[in-house]
Formats: structure tokens, C-alpha cells, sequence
């Protein structure tokens, strides 16, 4: 499955050195990647319009997983939302809000063993809309660009022509920025029924949208994105 073997493959970059090591005993994180899956399409919701699918999942964990999870938990679980979403992308199923996992530890579960909670939770007002809205007209299709903002004048320029672009650090990114406080793969923006929607991807610093922290945002014309010390603006058409 195309999900999956995408999650691996962020993952690698994600667990690196000790993080590697510790996760080739108990839970690995892929086979709560593929739990996420099979809960979204054992629980649909078949609305008049829509297919709704959970997306809000609390994984308990036995002490060890927990504590092997805990080094790289924000990012980690970052990870596993994107699944929910591509889930639902491949799929056409509706989120009625965005994508949210957490883990919880459960001290009566062994090493290796975890459950799931899964449910449909609505976000704040405009985010489950921006996830499962239906599709826009064509003026909502009009193309957009991420650029960088020096010294207060627009600079270099990046097409957002991918249904993913990721900005970060490294070189193959969408949108590199060569900035020490950006991480390697530190935000995404994604194309998703005429929005673009930003998410944060666990990164250490964080992102910020117009000085705001945010965790995922529709963005809107004039946006300024702040990932470390470098500003982008977004723009449209």
C-alpha cells in the first residue's frame, strides 16, 4: 500500500541512530499506521453527500512502547496524522476535523500489545470545512507559490503545482530553506478541495502563520509562514 510505504519512508528519516535501535523491539510504529487505516474503513459514517471516517485515534500503549514512543512523540505522532489524512485523500472519505493522535500509556498491557480508541471529532469552526469540503469553482483552482520574504521585498519564488510540497531543511525539499532553525522536513502545505492547507510536521521550532503557532491552517492570500528565522508569503493566482 502506497500510504504505508510512504510512512516508512518519512519514518527513516524521523528515526535515526538510538531511535532506530530502540524501535526494532515491542510496537513498531508502522503497525499503528496500518490500525489507522483499517479503523477508518471499519467505522465510515455514510452521510447524504459524504463518507465520514474517524479521525481522532488514542493509542494506549504498554510502559516500555510508551516510553520508546516518548523520544520522538510530537513528530511521531505528526506522522501518523498525515496518514490519516492521505487515508482519506486516496479514498474520498470526509474528516470532520483535523487529524489528531495521541498516545496514552496503560500499565495492565505487555510489551508489544496496545489498544485503539478511534471517533469523529469536530475541529473549530472552518477546519473540519477546509478537510471535507466539496470541491470549489474554478477560481478557488487557481494556482499558488510560497515566497521568500528578505529584508521586507519578495525574493525567490516556489510553485505549490504538487498536492504535497514539503519545506524544510534538505535540499530535495519542495521549498528548501537553508536556515539552522528550519528542521529537515519541517512543514507541509497540501492541496485539498481548492484550499491549501499548511501543517506543521513535528518540527523543533515550530510554525508560524501571521506570529501565530499553529499545528494546521487553511491559508489565505497574504500569508506570511514563519519557519525559523525565514518568512514566506503565500499567494495565489
Amino acid at each position: 500500500m502506497g500510504i504505508l510505504n510512504d510512512f516508512e519512508r518519512r519514518l527513516g528519516g524521523l528515526i535515526e541512530g538510538a531511535f532506530a535501535k530502540a524501535f526494532r523491539t515491542g510496537l513498531h510504529p508502522v503497525e499503528l499506521a496500518n490500525r489507522i487505516l483499517r479503523e477508518m474503513d471499519a467505522n465510515k459514517t455514510v452521510g447524504v453527500r459524504q463518507v465520514w471516517v474517524p479521525n481522532h485515534f488514542v493509542f494506549h500503549l504498554s510502559p516500555p512502547d510508551a516510553e520508546r514512543f516518548g523520544q520522538t512523540d510530537r513528530a511521531l505522532r505528526r506522522e501518523l496524522e498525515q496518514v490519516v489524512r492521505e487515508g482519506a485523500a486516496e479514498r474520498g472519505w470526509g474528516l470532520v476535523g483535523p487529524a489528531e493522535v495521541t498516545f496514552e500509556t496503560d500499565p495492565n498491557l505487555s510489551q508489544g500489545d496496545y489498544t485503539v480508541e478511534s471517533g469523529l471529532v469536530e475541529g473549530p469552526t472552518g477546519v473540519g470545512e477546509a478537510v471535507a469540503a466539496p470541491p470549489r469553482d474554478d477560481h478557488d483552482r487557481r494556482p499558488a507559490s510560497l515566497v521568500v520574504i528578505e529584508k521586507g521585498r519578495p525574493g525567490r519564488s516556489f510553485s505549490l503545482d504538487k498536492d504535497r510540497a514539503v519545506i524544510g531543511r534538505l535540499a530535495e525539499s519542495d521549498v528548501p530553506v537553508s536556515d539552522p532553525g528550519v528542521s529537515r522536513r519541517h512543514a507541509e502545505v497540501r492541496r485539498q478541495n481548492g484550499d491549501f492547507v499548511l501543517t506543521d510536521l513535528g518540527s523543533t521550532n515550530g510554525t508560524r502563520v501571521n506570529e501565530a503557532v499553529i499545528g494546521e491552517r487553511v491559508l489565505e492570500e497574504g500569508d506570511r509562514i514563519t519557519v525559523g528565522r525565514t518568512v514566506l508569503e503565500f499567494r495565489r493566482g
